[in-house]
């Protein structure tokens, strides 16, 4: 029995110790300036629905004063800025890699229950707002990397969990950010991570100082 226990103990530990470690909390001055690096498309949750997706627009910022990618969007009525980290944008790149590898080798896993964050989770920092006159909310929400099956196709994905916005006159104003997935095909991720490359966000600066065919088809699986 004692024995035992020490395995189970043993098992614990070694799981814990695999889990990518997730970033420290950050944020983002949305006043501060920013360059437009282009546009992807992906997926989001149809409204009302939970088995269908819709194909959505992304805009791609950079701010280069606080190093972030911001890709703004918009899902169930609210404009939505979501914005990466260079340690977030490595943990995409790093899980979307391991992703590849699995779903070359067919040893991806059908349960979408024990896969929404296989890859790990980062930290990120998001703001959403009704509109133009309301309360831009702001949070330091985590977000779970791994992937979904819907359907007949398989996404990667980000699953950005809940934050709190505590506004700081009143109280009635706070507000709780949805969880927010979003579902990327292999060719929408590597079109994200191409704007993701440190040389190419440079570039921007660059361009700015002296003076972007998306594929979208959904990835079927074995």
């Amino acid at each position: 029995m004692k024995n035992m226990v020490m395995v189970i103990i043993a098992l614990f530990i070694c799981s814990c110790s695999s889990t990518p470690p997730v970033g420290e909390p950050f944020s983002v001055d949305i006043r501060s300036s920013r360059l437009e690096a282009g546009s992807i498309e992906a997926y989001l949750d149809k409204l009302f629905s939970s088995r269908d997706v819709k194909k959505t627009t992304f805009t791609v910022y950079y701010y280069p004063a606080e190093d972030v990618v911001c890709l703004r969007f918009k899902v169930n009525f609210y404009t939505c800025s979501q914005f990466w980290n260079r340690a977030g944008r490595d943990a995409f790149v790093g899980a979307f890699e391991r992703y590849q590898e699995e779903y070359e080798q067919q040893k991806l896993i059908r349960d979408n229950r024990k896969i929404m964050n296989i890859y790990g989770m980062t930290q990120g920092f998001f703001t959403w707002r009704l509109t133009t006159i309301t309360t831009e909310a702001q949070g330091q929400p985590l977000i779970k990397l791994g992937y979904q099956f819907k359907g007949d196709g398989v996404f990667f994905t980000t699953t950005q969990m809940k934050s709190l916005y505590q506004d700081p006159l009143l109280r009635s104003r706070n507000q709780t950010s949805p969880v927010t997935k979003i579902y990327y095909s292999r060719s929408q991720a590597e079109n994200l991570i191409a704007l993701f490359k440190q040389e190419y966000l440079q570039s921007l600066v660059l361009q700015n100082r002296t003076g972007g065919s998306n594929n979208s088809d959904v990835d079927r699986y074995w």
